[in-house]
């Protein structure tokens, strides 16, 4: 089940821009995790007969999955230190299926000691999960890039 949205995301939900009226702005939401399983507590014009998560690669789907490592450098006030940095970065393909802007909710997992440094940056955090609005008009097909990044202090030589 889907934890209460945070107050801040929930009020960007229902914002309306200047000149439109809330019933005007109103989107479908579409929750995805971090798999892309598209999650119950989607709208149900996009749930049709499913009660469970599910996956539909039409709807949304993973691509540019990487890893990698790589050594940094600091030398602060003359003091060197080195930190062996891990990145993790995916990239999800999502694709409105509706006749209706929609809102894809993206709950994609943090690990502990791992930092988003992703462009954009989630809407919010709910716990160790980072929540990213995706706007997608009738049938459009957006990108989201989610990076992490980890760093580990070593001794330099």
């Amino acid at each position: 089940m889907l934890p209460a949205l945070p107050l801040a995301l929930a009020a960007t939900l229902l914002a309306a821009p200047a000149g439109q009226t809330q019933d005007q702005t109103v989107r479908l939401s579409i929750i995805v995790d971090k798999s892309c399983l598209i999650q119950p507590e989607s709208d149900p014009l996009v749930l049709g007969d499913h009660i469970d998560a599910f996956r539909d690669d039409a709807i949304c789907h993973l691509e540019s999955l990487l890893s990698s490592h790589h050594i940094e450098e600091k030398i602060t006030d003359g003091e060197r230190s080195r930190f062996f940095v891990r990145v993790a970065e995916q990239e999800y393909v999502v694709q409105n299926p509706t006749d209706k802007p929609t809102v894809f909710i993206v709950r994609h997992h943090v690990p502990e000691n791992w930092t988003v440094d992703s462009d954009p940056l989630p809407s919010s955090m709910d716990g160790s999960t980072a929540l990213f609005l995706v706007n997608a008009e009738p049938g459009q097909r957006v990108r989201l890039h989610v990076g992490m990044h980890r760093s580990y202090s070593v001794n330099p030589k």
